[in-house]
């Protein structure tokens, strides 16, 4: 994909984006995608690369690219994860070091922390030292990095408020929503055994469970019809932002389940449209949601803890309308205009 528009420009450099922009009906758009959409509408001179989502493939056109745009961009902005992107990230950043581009390092995965600290972890020290800046998501993945010697500029994950519509919760219900892949990262049988606590007091407890199958889908399928919750428990696969709309409008709470988690979107999401947010405390999470005021935080693999905290917002109301309005006032903290004038900042200062 190459974009390029020249007026109302407002960041001075030609950029080029390393990254997932592949968009199918399984998989929502990677912030890479959204900072080149935000980038592009503003005007920004902008190279994106790959489409592919095979990863030899992608690797293939984000070297191609690199090379054959080479005079068309000044920085570089990688999007850097753990696991088996570190491949092409790599490759990417010593392309850039060869033609003399400035290097951005946006880091996201959850799991560079412990990267970081396992016996790969001078790796990824040395490829996130090649960068002329890091950027980081979160106050948590900042705080992480700097244990390692590794400085970083904090800009969040950027959220365009308008595609979302938030509504007003007058009462609370035991209608949950679920949102994450179906993969042992994402504790989705921690969500059944929620839901099966909550019906036990509301015998009208409903679920719903969004999302691609990862490995798990049939085994969590398994657990729900073991303990009869067939009629409580909805699987809707992967949902657009229209029909998360339409799910935020019948359902009251969203619930986190993961074992590992950085900076979340679907937080964002979610106050965006009004619904309370309860998550265990993993990783980033106290850092993004805070407990009380803009959320709940239960214990990680705890099904009775995050049980007791959805009983509590449906049993008080002053406390669910005071997370709902609190995290509104916060998410617009996030909305694309204000993410982007940080990237304004950094990017110019290069």
């Amino acid at each position: 994909m190459y974009c390029r528009k020249e007026k109302n420009l407002s960041i001075n450099k030609r950029i080029l984006i390393a990254g997932l922009f592949a968009q199918s009906g399984n998989n929502p758009p990677t912030q890479a995608f959204v900072l080149a959409n935000t980038m592009q509408k503003r005007g920004v001179q902008l190279i994106a690369t790959s489409k592919h989502i095979s990863k030899w493939k992608r690797l293939a056109d984000i070297v191609f690219t690199m090379f054959r745009k080479a005079s068309a961009y000044d920085v570089a902005i990688i999007q850097f994860y753990s696991g088996n992107s570190f491949i092409w990230q790599y490759i990417a950043a010593h392309i850039a070091t060869l033609l003399n581009k400035k290097i951005v390092m946006t880091v996201h995965g959850g799991n560079v922390p412990t990267k970081l600290e396992s016996s790969i972890g001078y790796r990824y020290k040395a490829l996130l030292n090649k960068a002329d800046l890091i950027t980081v998501p979160s106050i948590f993945m900042q705080q992480e990095l700097r244990k390692h010697g590794l400085a970083s500029a904090l800009i969040e994950n950027i959220i365009d408020l308008s595609d979302y519509q938030f509504r007003e919760k007058n009462k609370i219900r035991p209608r949950i929503l679920w949102m994450r892949a179906f993969s042992d990262l994402y504790n989705p049988l921690m969500a059944v055994s929620v839901l099966n606590i909550l019906k036990q007091q509301y015998a009208d407890a409903k679920m719903v469970m969004a999302g691609p199958d990862l490995g798990m889908l049939q085994q969590t399928k398994e657990l729900t019809r073991s303990l009869g919750l067939e009629n409580n428990i909805n699987f809707a696969g992967f949902i657009n932002n229209e029909h998360k709309n339409q799910l935020a409008a019948d359902f009251d709470i969203y619930i986190s389940t993961n074992r590992i988690d950085n900076a979340p979107v679907s937080f964002l999401e979610m106050w965006a449209m009004g619904l309370p947010v309860v998550s265990t405390g993993v990783g980033g999470v106290p850092y993004l949601l805070d407990d009380g005021m803009t959320g709940i935080i239960a214990k990680d693999d705890d099904a009775q803890s995050m049980a007791d905290a959805i009983i509590s917002l449906i049993e008080n109301q002053a406390l669910s309308s005071s997370i709902i309005n609190n995290a509104k006032m916060k998410v617009a903290t996030y909305d694309e205009v204000n993410v982007y004038r940080k990237w304004e900042e950094v990017i110019n200062s290069l």
